[in-house]
């Protein structure tokens, strides 16, 4: 499946507090990446496996987001990646600003989230 399908998946999780959704395919797809790796290291595949791995680390509350940011940001050849056109600096404020909105929301810290919204009853 292209990137940005992967991309779009995710984040649709994410938005409507489907977490499980989300990291499974993050780590369908870093089984997937593995292989690749293996076989033959690209640079495209090395840097989809940090982005992964990074939103991962966030997901499950081990770095905060303006360490995702940091770490997504200094990755090389990103929005190529994943076929979108426009300054990466945009692009990766709105991926952000939804990461941060749905986090907050949801209070994720993956394996513990709550489905519900904050302050719902």
């Amino acid at each position: 499946m292209p990137i940005i399908s992967d991309l779009e998946i995710i984040k649709s999780a994410i938005i409507y507090g489907d977490i499980d959704d989300a990291m499974e395919i993050i780590k369908r797809r870093q089984i997937s990446l593995s292989y690749y790796l293996k076989k033959n290291p690209r640079e495209k595949h090395i840097t989809y496996s940090i982005f992964l791995k990074s939103l991962e680390s966030l997901l499950k509350g081990e770095i905060s987001l303006d360490a995702f940011r940091e770490k997504v940001g200094s990755l090389q050849g990103l929005t190529e990646l994943m076929d979108l056109s426009g300054d990466t600096s945009e692009i990766l404020d709105s991926l952000c600003y939804l990461l941060e909105y749905s986090l907050d929301r949801y209070n994720v810290r993956y394996p513990e989230f709550d489905g519900k919204r904050c302050d719902d009853k």
